[in-house]
């Protein structure tokens, strides 16, 4: 799943869009301590069940929208990143250590990294590489429930922003910053369910910035709706395809 912002190096783009607008925050230490407690209690309920998710990005002109689910030992995603003209579409499966991807042409170019002749071979056919290998660890990263509230992670001050309906949700706003890969933060607002278990319900990136810069969405849903992803009937090792180094 993972912040658009974070997967700059496997899809060649910085990511992360769509503005939110974030409400005034209380400044007193108490509302502040509150603050944490709810973003606490949001990070714990977000690994306790499977969630559908739906994450959109933009900078500069480089668009990236990834649609999954999350599972105890398996999930499954797909992305699709639109610069120009030129469109990377990939679909990834996990299934328990074993994770299987297949893509267009261009997917296969500029994200896997295969040579130009392997990706025209092996477009949109499956591909397997053991979830032991770390070079596509960022492929896989959030596709278990266990690893969501990591997906979400940001750091304070915590502030408590307002209140709004999303998904036919009353959502409660959790104001503070996470690093993007290049060091710097960003501001992010988690509006997380206000009546009953906290769970998230939608995170906002850097919800006031230009256009030019990282801006980003998710939103979540069907939390403990159950999916059963399967291994595909025929897929070819990946990593023997992949360049020497």
């Amino acid at each position: 799943m993972r912040r658009s912002f974070r997967m700059t190096g496997v899809l060649a783009a910085t990511l992360a869009a769509v503005a939110a607008g974030a409400a005034v925050s209380s400044g007193s230490a108490t509302a502040a301590t509150n603050a944490k407690a709810e973003y606490q209690a949001a990070m714990k309920a977000a690994v306790a069940q499977n969630v559908h998710y739906v994450s959109k990005a933009t900078e500069e002109g480089i668009s990236l929208e990834v649609v999954g689910d999350t599972g105890k030992t398996s999930g499954t995603q797909v992305l699709e990143v639109q610069n120009g003209s030129l469109t990377e579409e990939l679909s990834v499966v996990l299934v328990g250590k074993a994770a299987y991807l297949h893509g267009n042409e261009a997917a296969l170019e500029k994200v896997v990294g295969l040579t130009a002749a392997q990706s025209s071979t092996y477009k949109d056919k499956w591909l397997y590489f053991p979830t032991s290998n770390h070079s596509f660890s960022e492929l896989v990263s959030g596709l278990l429930d266990s690893q969501v509230a990591s997906e979400l992670e940001m750091t304070g001050p915590y502030t408590f922003g307002g209140t709004k309906m999303i998904g036919g949700h009353l959502a409660q706003a959790i104001k503070g910053t996470a690093a993007t890969s290049s060091g710097s933060k960003v501001p992010i607002v988690l509006y997380v369910e206000s009546d009953g278990t906290p769970r998230p319900v939608e995170e906002v990136t850097n919800p006031d910035a230009k256009s030019s810069a990282i801006q980003g969405i998710v939103t979540f849903s069907n939390w403990g709706e159950l999916t059963h992803p399967v291994a595909p009937a025929k897929s070819t090792p990946l990593i023997p395809l992949l360049p020497a180094g």
